[in-house]
């Protein structure tokens, strides 16, 4: 019974945590497409502002253009309009086609007190009867412009038809024909007839329902993503509080001390000092046993070297961590970067020739910096073993440098495979590796070195192939002629 409840009380919070993220999946889907809604209508509002404004800009530059460039004159040479002549016809059809050329808009009709159709862009439509809409006793009495949105679909219906075809939704608007609209009281005189403007906005009103299905979409997405990482989150928590209160039961049934737990906490903060010490005597014993067994006993000799070799592998490691967690402030000596490199070929010499790399240096004989050399040495030394295990076998590295300024520049070009594009931007990030057996701190303790030392680090592929590394340090200040050169440094 008492094992049950432990298990019932260890299933509760997860279970409350997995409600949760389906209880906020909801909630984010519903207020994220509440939201997309009220965006896509006031964008849809907005749109539709957009269009009454423009066709009242349109059918008042109309009333005037028509009224100046066709009523006026037509009157005082004919006497009266009489657009049946097709003299007059004509004339309109050039004034109203100038107003509306490149507007599309899609049909434009003035009608008469008794409703008949005085002027279409359709020359058959000129002189019927019937064709008016139910609105237009309201211009043409009221002399009040009407907007009217027509559909042949409906709204909800628009979002699941796409592409959506011409004349799908058009704005008509019914104005006011009046006399020249710049003279005082124009506004308040009687209207002459009315002016039917209709213009096809289907293009338009699908782009506002694309853009609804865009903002819609990226809701969505979201809040999936959204989902996905909480539920990501709690499955970590899950397997988290599960693996501490299995090692919690594990540490209360071996230790039973409350002080041992605490304990544990401690150790894992200064694990590296503790490995540190025990390491080093490990090394140091098996060189000394190394060193002591009989050649003939083969396989213990292999044990023991086996031993040594992973025994200053760690050591490595270990030395990795604290160099990066704690980096050393660099000295500002004197150092020339030509006996740095010096230093690097004379220890990877022999491992370069063993794998027939060459090495091809080109840099000034005098290139002087101010700094730390064996820090300086150590950044070197991890870029030039990164290029060597790159090229894995025979290939060439090249080192040159120059002088830009107040910096000095030098660059590491291998032959081998260059750095992958898609993490290139990653290589210098702290615990990145793309190898099987790296910590990822090479290239980030390289980075802190040349940080530290005021320089820059850049990671590029070089254009003919290969990686590059481009290493940028402060320049000494140029010696006085006649200054006495300072001592060349001794290698360590």
């Amino acid at each position: 019974m008492r094992g049950s409840s432990a298990g019932e009380q260890e299933k509760l919070p997860l279970s409350f945590a997995r409600t949760l993220s389906w209880v906020s999946l909801v909630l984010v889907l519903c207020t994220s497409l509440g939201l997309s809604v009220l965006i896509a209508n006031s964008a849809r509002e907005t749109l539709l502002t957009r269009q009454q404004d423009f066709a009242r800009l349109l059918v008042v530059n109309l009333n005037h253009q028509i009224f100046q460039r066709f009523t006026l004159p037509t009157v005082l040479a004919y006497g009266r309009i009489a657009l049946r002549q097709p003299v007059q016809y004509e004339r309109l059809e050039q004034v109203v086609q100038s107003v509306t050329h490149g507007l599309q808009v899609q049909r434009l009709r003035i009608y008469d007190f008794n409703r008949v159709v005085a002027y279409s862009t359709d020359r058959a439509e000129l002189g019927r009867a019937g064709l008016a809409p139910r609105k237009l006793d309201i211009t043409l009495y009221g002399a009040r412009p009407q907007f009217e949105i027509l559909s042949r679909l409906p709204a909800w219906q628009a979002p699941f038809r796409l592409p959506l075809e011409p004349g799908t939704y058009t704005l008509r608007v019914l104005y006011p024909l009046r006399g020249d609209m710049s003279l005082p009281n124009a506004h308040s005189a009687p209207a002459m007839g009315v002016l039917e403007l209709t213009q096809d906005i289907t293009g338009d009103y699908e782009q506002v329902v694309a853009f609804q299905w865009l903002i819609v979409g990226m809701c969505l997405l979201s809040s999936v993503l959204l989902f996905t990482m909480l539920l990501l989150l709690i499955r970590r928590v899950e397997r988290i509080l599960a693996h501490r209160m299995q090692e919690t039961r594990r540490l209360e049934q071996e230790l039973h001390s409350n002080e041992r737990l605490t304990s544990m906490g401690r150790v894992v903060a200064s694990i590296a000092h503790e490995i540190r010490n025990p390491l080093g005597i490990i090394r140091s014993s098996a060189e000394l046993l190394l060193r002591r067994v009989d050649k003939a006993d083969k396989s213990t000799g292999r044990i023991l070297g086996a031993i040594f070799d992973e025994s200053v592998r760690l050591s490595q490691t270990v030395n990795d961590f604290l160099d990066y967690a704690r980096p050393r402030q660099p000295r500002r000596d004197l150092v020339d970067v030509n006996l740095v490199l010096d230093q690097a070929m004379a220890f990877l010499g022999s491992e370069f020739r063993t794998n027939d790399v060459e090495v091809v240096r080109s840099l000034p004989q005098e290139f002087l910096t101010l700094g730390d050399k064996d820090l300086l040495y150590r950044a070197f030394y991890n870029i030039l073993v990164n290029a060597r295990q790159a090229m894995a076998g025979p290939g060439s590295i090249r080192i040159d440098g120059a002088r830009e300024g107040d910096m000095l520049l030098v660059r590491f070009q291998d032959s081998g495979p260059g750095f992958p594009p898609e993490h290139i931007g990653q290589m210098l990030d702290p615990f990145f590796t793309t190898k099987d057996d790296g910590t990822g701190l090479g290239l980030p303790i390289v980075s802190s070195i040349i940080t530290s030392h005021g320089g820059e680090i850049a990671l590029e592929n070089a254009p003919e192939g290969g990686a590059l590394v481009i290493v940028r340090l402060p320049a000494a200040p140029r010696m006085p002629e006649g200054t006495e050169k300072a001592p060349a440094q001794e290698d360590a």
